[in-house]
């Protein structure tokens, strides 16, 4: 390959030759390589055509010849399609909700920041507040990176990518998506210039983008069973002549070759002719549209795996170093699909890590694509096909008689053999007196048998079995079905329903969330400006918290709030807020619509909290404080007296083991106990009684307590009375007075 541009090939350093040599000669190598590693997809590609021909509901061509030329029905019962898009709806919802994300970043157990947290080297700091301050920082930092990451994702539409990426792997089996892309973004900023007025000044900005990736696209090493074993992937994309011109404008070694595209036939480009025409191309033929999508584009492949360090050297993108001949260093490739390279760079990663995530609806042990929905059920979808035609056929068939005329005694008067209503025949027999049996012998009725409870019973046996195959039973989709009615039951049937599916939200958040997000993170620790995001972090997947069933979430929450939100020692230990906010995305109500920030909504506790202080109470305020120093006191009341009843009894076993007493003293101080512990429980009931009173008739503390202070003096007159009649009647005996704890 000879190119003109001496800022190319730079003949005075005598590597010209060598420069065209290696890069062609790679890309020769690669090309074979990937026409192998496409080879081997093939049994792949036409199943993926036979689940497109599933969910489009069509059959092959020759299926409609044969049922056209047998005068059959043809038609087709598309119910796959109805299975796909309930799969690819539950998985959107659950890992895309609208008022969540479904991850976060935070700080990982001990953060590695003795070198960005600023301390004096002078002064001896509590380890303690140093740990403190560290986490503080991280959080901070974890906090910052997750709204950096947010706004990347936002701006490029992951969202939109990721439920294109879900889609593809509902029908075809396999999702991929990769990121992050490098994309430049063009932004206008208006600003006043003298003389002139306002003008827009346009900006260019990096950034880092989530793109969806066809399958038929994707072209990985075949020989791997998941991407980490993957030593190389090939991406496919489709370029016209206007983008191939849009190339030229950056300064590039490879510039000739662009060139050299440029004026070739685009169909020149094509790695692989037979390539099943292409995932739009079979689109386009099973709607009916011709399969010319790929004649006016041209053909590019990006390769991401090992290069020869030689031809990285000779591209210019490494320096040389002889300890390293015979090398590979990861690097990305773009060429066309003949073997012409365009570009040649490094992995611009220092993880050295691939830039795709690939996620598969069922997934193959023994390969890196998976099965789809359409491919679980088309077995049952065939006999789902086949007894509603042969339904129909049967229906068209039997829907009337079939009639036997014997031409030789009878004909039409009109001279036609149609039926028709009072249609008037003639015998042919001349004798008057055979004409009557003669005729009635002329016609033969006869009737084939229905079979329509048959392949009535056929087709329901056939969606049975494609619930079961395809996970998805009526229940998920909204179809109630012969279960309970009530929440309870719904939501336990609801949540048995959707095991399956929390086995595959777990595995989406390990082969996409998780991946996608570290390199994200891993981008803007390597390539952002900013140093307030940088820190030691963790990636955690959150795909899963939104698979309990909303209305038993909704109840709980509900429940929770209204047992313990006046609870007085429970109440501080929720974060009320979250429980709100939980509360409204559980009701899908819109939490950004419906409730304030919660920066703002501390800063109003807050101002609420100053005026209370500089004003007085309001008096519904008062009462909930009175409500609660009452609890708070009956609570104190009902440990006091629980106290003194078990010190009661520990006196009455203690004056029962004193056995020198005489039986006469004994009586008389279990008559005193049985007395004083009447007398207790008396107190209790009458001040429980005082308690209730004063929540009736809003008393207020002081008026309580007074209340109190009556019950318990009238109570020790009655005490020192009974122990005075006592000692009256009786020898006199030591005796401690007891003041009942109620002073």
């Amino acid at each position: 390959m000879q190119t003109k541009n001496e800022e190319t090939l730079p003949t005075e350093s005598g590597h010209s030759d060598a420069l065209l040599s290696a890069i062609e000669n790679y890309g020769q190598t690669l090309l074979g390589t990937l026409r192998t590693q496409m080879d081997q997809r093939r049994p792949i590609e036409e199943r993926w055509v036979t689940d497109m021909r599933n969910y489009m509901s069509k059959y092959k061509a020759d299926v409609y010849a044969k049922a056209k030329e047998n005068h059959q029905s043809s038609v087709y019962v598309g119910y796959t399609r109805s299975k796909t898009d309930a799969w690819v709806a539950q998985m959107t919802d659950m890992l895309f909700p609208a008022d969540d994300k479904n991850y976060g970043i935070q700080p990982t157990p001990i953060p590695d920041l003795e070198k960005v947290v600023n301390s004096d080297p002078g002064m001896e700091t509590d380890e303690a507040v140093q740990a403190k301050r560290i986490m503080d920082e991280a959080v901070q930092r974890a906090r910052a990176m997750e709204s950096q990451i947010d706004d990347q994702l936002l701006e490029c539409d992951y969202s939109g990518e990721a439920r294109w990426m879900l889609h593809y792997a509902g029908v075809l089996g396999t999702g991929i998506i990769r990121g992050p892309v490098v994309e430049v973004s063009i932004s206008s900023k208006w600003e006043e210039q003298e003389g002139i007025g306002w003008a827009a000044t346009q900006v260019k900005k990096m950034v880092p983008a989530a793109r969806c990736v066809m399958p038929w696209d994707f072209v990985p090493d075949m020989s791997a069973t998941c991407l980490d074993d993957s030593e190389y992937t090939f991406e496919r994309a489709y370029v016209t002549k206007k983008d191939l011109i849009g190339m030229l404008r950056d300064e590039t070694k490879e510039r000739e070759n662009i060139k050299k595209l440029i004026r070739r036939e685009p169909t020149a480009t094509h790695a692989q002719q037979s390539d099943v025409m292409g995932y739009v191309n079979q689109l386009r033929t099973m709607t009916g549209l011709q399969p010319t999508y790929k004649e006016k584009r041209y053909e590019l492949w990006t390769y991401h795996g090992p290069v020869p360090i030689d031809v990285l050297y000779e591209a210019g993108v490494v320096d040389e170093n002889d300890d390293n001949y015979g090398m590979e260093v990861e690097g990305v490739i773009v060429m066309a699909g003949d073997g012409t390279v365009i570009s040649v760079n490094l992995n611009p990663f220092d993880t050295q890590d691939l830039p795709y995530s690939i996620y598969t609806c069922e997934p193959d042990v023994s390969c890196l694509f998976g099965y789809g929905i359409p491919y679980l059920c088309r077995d049952a979808q065939d006999i789902l096909n086949m007894s509603w035609r042969g339904m129909i056929d049967n229906g068209v068939t039997t829907i009337g008689d079939q009639i036997v005329v014997n031409k030789s005694v009878l004909q039409p008067a009109d001279g036609s053999w149609d039926f028709a209503p009072n249609k008037v025949w003639k015998t042919l027999d001349k004798s008057s007196a055979t004409a009557n049996f003669e005729a009635n012998k002329a016609f033969g009725v006869f009737s084939f048998q229905s079979r329509q409870t048959e392949f009535s019973n056929m087709i329901g046996m056939a969606k049975a079995f494609m619930d079961e195959e395809s996970g998805l039973p009526m229940i998920s989709q909204g179809e109630q079905g012969q279960v309970t009615p009530t929440l309870g039951g719904m939501s336990m049937l609801m949540n048995a329903a959707n095991a399956v599916r929390r086995r595959q939200v777990k595995e989406f958040d390990d082969d996409i969330t998780k991946p996608l997000i570290q390199r994200f993170y891993a981008w803007n620790m390597q390539f952002n400006d900013s140093s307030e995001i940088k820190g030691d972090m963790n990636i955690v997947a959150r795909g899963t918290s939104a698979l309990l069933v909303k209305e038993m979430q909704t109840a709980q929450i509900i429940e929770m709030m209204d047992r313990f939100s006046a609870h007085p020692h429970l109440a501080p230990a929720f974060d009320w807020y979250n429980g709100l906010e939980s509360l409204v995305k559980s009701m899908s109500l819109g939490v950004q619509t419906m409730l304030k920030p919660k920066s703002e909504y501390d800063q109003i506790i807050q101002q609420q909290q100053e005026q209370a202080q500089q004003q007085p109470q309001d008096p519904s305020v008062m009462k909930a404080q009175m409500d609660m120093q009452l609890q708070q006191m009956k609570f104190e009341h009902e440990k006091q007296m629980e106290q003194f009843k078990a010190n009661n009894d520990m006196q009455l076993e203690q004056v029962k083991a004193q056995v020198n007493m005489s039986s006469q003293q004994l009586k008389n101080k279990e008559l005193m106990m049985r007395f004083e512990a009447e007398q207790v429980k008396l107190q209790q009931q009458a001040e429980l009684k005082l308690y209730e009173l004063a929540q009736k008739d809003k008393w207020n503390t002081e008026k309580l307590v007074t209340e109190i202070k009556k019950l318990r003096s009238q109570q020790r007159l009655d005490a020192e009375k009974f122990a005075a009649e006592m000692k009256m009647k009786t020898q006199p005996m030591p005796y401690a007075e007891n003041n009942f704890g109620m002073d």
